[in-house]
């Protein structure tokens, strides 16, 4: 009666049942988990012993019976929802079925659950009796090693250096990713062979790896740990130096049981490190001064170049930035600029003064460059050679000042300029360079010394030739002739209206006002410009005709300016007037492309078309492309006129493809200009964006003398335009200088004959000739021939006899607008 009582909490539903008080005391005193579960609906708990309430918390009076005793065990109702369908899809017998326990106090235990198949009787066949162990400890131990096991097989495979594991007799047991791949065996070739193995299957680096298992056994034998560097072959002939440690382990009785060997490739860094030996010793051997700095601009080397120039020693310096050598001769704004072109274009080169360490101030040639990290193009060091100039410089400034210097502006004087001027009109005479010599006066100077002072006439001087200089680029030549005279000589000037323009932009800037004596002053200057060589050959002849020139200029009114010969003034002035007109043309859409027919002689179809574009001036009526053209390339227009013709050239062919000619071609000139202003390649891909015509059908023509500058950046762009899917050809071909060496460096695909060769084919035997090889040479080499100015049947056949493929010329149309080639064709015209 007192155990029916003991027990009555923990099973007082069993006491009707089977099971007797004396099992119930045995299995409540048991050192595991025992408990009942009632099945049916209500899924109670129907027994719960000492060892459950010691590991749940939970006492049996609190949970047997009570409705919500799974719930408070098992708190995630999808949990618990789960847990209970597996469990009743188990049925009466199941072992180690693991349940995870919330305890009273919140805590997570892991219970492996299984059935007691004695104690479900017949009586209550819905209670299923089950015992269990905590088997919470090794649970986590289980997680921790796979999660270990997992960490280190991910690390295993992902290690850049080659990892091997082989058993006692040799065996490959493990390998990962990089090792196989320097063998390139897979992992079903290695593992269970030796070195030996794999070498006897003809493997291209089977004589390493017989020489990679002596040093194998070398390491058994010495039973420690090795690490050596060895030089290998990998295969294709090139040695590679590895830098390899061998682990050998052994058993309790001394066997062999695994060797660990790993090995990491050295071979760049051995090379890196052979250069690095050798740029220092370079360095030491330096007569110039070397500077070199982290990206904080701290020194961190010197050379003993450095400390025999400067007279510190490197442990004076190193960890200091360079500006303790400063003398203080240069502002701010000297090493701001410094610093720009040192970020923009990478290096720096020029003179500036510094101090030695005691205090003495002198002049260095300095070169500075930043080295850049290849991979993010960040600053990584800095490096700086300089040469003392001190003696040297002393010696040649104070005679070349003395002898062709300006006192006054510092400027070149009358005889440096007529000497310096000289070399210019040779050097201009062999290049078939324009060069333009202006002589200038400030207007009005007398007045202005008279009244203001000698001083402030000397300011305005000094003033007036530092804008003259800032004007002007290196390759210029600027001086002070005498009084308030100056000259200019500008080389490469394209033409009697750039001449012009650049005059003008020089009387701006000359022009803004200066304060002379407190007082704001406008100064004007007038100018007379001269033209090399047609206004002379010779120093002496330029300046006379300029000096008139200027004096012309001044009776007109002062403040403007003069060409040397009436002519050539109407003429620049001439082509100023043409230049506005065509730039409003240009931003109007006043322009128009007419379309001449592309024929192919076999058949006589037309393949397709030429894009020629056409200006009509509102007074002057049509003005020809070889005016027009030349002067948008001169002046910057080009960029904006060929972009227009590109797109309108592409939208009226893809009206005709429309139509349901969607054969033709559209061939479009591109100007060398367009090259060398870098917008060609954009250009085409907004005119095949906006049309949508397929890219081979867009033919861009390119004379020779596109290639004739920056040969290699043009070569980069024609071949992304080929990449683009666009048909390349060369026109007015033989009339360049190298079209053998184009056709060699880049695949065009049409060549068109110049005109001058096809005009007089019947009538010049040379001219034949030309041709016929030009055709030979062009199909020898897969490529369509076009011949242009085909002007009668007869030269066509000849051409046809010659097997020319394409022609184009007044015998079959001239040059047509839109809506004639399309009333021609049955086409449409392109909509506006």
């Amino acid at each position: 009666m007192n155990l029916r009582a003991l027990l009555a909490g923990r099973g007082a539903a069993l006491l009707g049942g089977t099971v007797s008080p004396q099992i119930l005391a045995v299995l409540d005193g048991l050192p595991v988990l025992v408990s009942a579960m009632d099945l049916r609906d209500r899924r109670t708990i129907t027994y719960w012993n000492r060892e459950c309430e010691s590991v749940s918390g939970y006492g049996s009076d609190e949970l047997v019976e009570h409705p919500e005793a799974l719930q408070w065990l098992y708190p995630e109702p999808s949990y618990l929802s789960r847990k209970l369908a597996d469990f009743v899809e188990l049925g009466a017998s199941f072992r180690d079925v693991e349940w995870t326990l919330t305890t009273k106090s919140g805590d997570k235990r892991r219970i492996a659950w299984s059935s007691i198949d004695g104690l479900r009787t017949v009586t209550q066949p819905d209670v299923v009796w089950c015992v269990g162990l905590d088997v919470t400890a090794r649970s986590e131990s289980d997680r921790l090693l796979r999660d270990r096991d997992k960490l280190l097989g991910s690390v295993f495979r992902h290690l850049p250096d080659m990892v091997y594991l082989k058993d006692g007799e040799g065996r490959w047991l493990l390998t990962n990713p990089a090792a196989r791949a320097v063998l390139g065996l897979t992992e079903q070739d290695a593992y269970g062979y030796t070195n030996l193995e794999i070498a006897d299957r003809d493997h291209p680096q089977g004589e390493g790896l017989r020489q990679w298992a002596l040093t194998d056994e070398a390491t058994w034998q010495s039973g420690q740990a090795s690490h050596m560097q060895e030089v290998a072959d990998d295969g294709q002939g090139n040695l590679r130096w590895l830098d390899v440690i061998r682990v050998p382990t052994f058993g309790r009785r001394g066997q062999r049981m695994h060797l660990l060997m790993v090995r990491r490739d050295i071979t760049d860094q051995r090379i890196a490190a052979t250069k690095l030996e050798l740029a220092g010793r370079v360095l030491e051997q330096s007569t110039d001064g070397i500077i070199v700095t982290d990206e904080s601009n701290r020194i961190i080397m010197v050379n003993g170049a450095f400390t025999e120039i400067t007279g510190y020693q490197a442990s004076e310096v190193l960890g200091s930035d360079p500006k303790l050598l400063a003398s203080g001769q240069h502002d701010a704004a000297f090493f701001q600029q410094m610093w720009k072109v040192l970020a923009e274009e990478g290096r720096w080169t020029g003179e500036i003064w510094n101090r030695r360490k005691n205090g003495e101030v002198y002049p260095q040639w300095l070169s500075l460059s930043a080295l850049h990290q290849r991979a993010h193009g960040e600053v990584t060091h800095y490096v700086a050679a300089f040469s003392d100039l001190s003696s040297r410089k002393a010696a040649e400034e104070k005679i070349a000042y003395l002898s062709s210097q300006d006192v006054i502006t510092g400027l070149p004087n009358r005889a440096h300029v007529a000497l310096r001027s000289t070399l210019v009109l040779k050097h201009a005479k062999t290049t078939h360079e324009q060069v333009a010599m202006i002589v200038i006066d400030v207007d009005n100077f007398k007045t202005l010394n008279d009244s203001l002072g000698h001083a402030a006439g000397d300011q305005m001087l000094r003033e007036v030739g530092l804008r003259l200089s800032q004007f002007a680029d290196e390759r210029s030549v600027v001086g002070r002739l005498s009084g308030d005279e100056f000259l200019i000589l500008l080389r490469n000037v394209q033409g009697t209206a750039d001449a012009a323009h650049m005059v003008t932009a020089l009387m701006d800037a000359v022009g803004q006002p200066m304060i002379l004596a407190d007082m704001p002053v406008n100064v004007s200057i007038s100018a007379g410009i001269a033209m090399f060589p047609a206004d002379g050959d010779q120093f002496d002849a330029l300046f006379g005709r300029a000096d008139s020139a200027l004096y012309a200029a001044k009776r007109g009114g002062r403040g403007t300016y003069q060409f040397a010969n009436a002519t050539m003034n109407e003429a620049a002035l001439e082509r100023l007037r043409l230049e506005s007109a065509l730039r409003l043309a240009i931003e109007n859409n006043a322009l128009r492309l007419e379309y001449q027919p592309l024929i192919h002689l076999p058949s006589g179809r037309v393949v397709g078309a030429e894009a020629l574009c056409r200006w009509d001036h509102p007074e002057r009526g049509a003005i020809p492309p070889g005016i027009f053209i030349p002067i948008a390339e001169d002046c910057g227009l080009i960029e904006a006129l060929g972009g227009w013709v590109l797109k309108t050239a592409a939208l009226q062919l893809r009206a005709w493809h429309d139509a349901g000619q969607p054969e033709l071609i559209m061939a479009v000139n591109l100007s060398a200009r367009q090259f060398q202003r870098g917008v060609v390649l954009k250009q085409v891909e907004a005119a095949l964006e906006i049309s949508g015509i397929a890219p081979d059908r867009l033919e861009l023509e390119l004379t020779e003398s596109v290639l004739l500058h920056d040969g290699e950046a043009v070569t980069a762009v024609l071949r992304r335009l080929q990449a683009l899917g666009v048909k390349l050809s060369i026109d007015d071909f033989g009339t360049g200088y190298s079209s053998f060496a184009y056709l060699r460096r880049i695949k065009f695909d049409k060549i068109k004959i110049d005109q001058s060769f096809v005009r007089d084919l019947i009538d010049d035997p040379d001219n034949t000739a030309i041709v016929r090889g030009i055709i030979s040479l062009a199909l020898s080499l897969g490529l369509s021939v076009l011949a242009e100015g085909v002007e009668t049947e007869e030269i066509a056949q000849r051409l046809r006899h010659l097997q020319c493929t394409y022609a184009q010329g007044y015998h079959f149309a001239r040059p047509l607008r839109p809506e004639v080639f399309a009333s021609q064709q049955g086409l449409v015209v392109a909509p506006t």
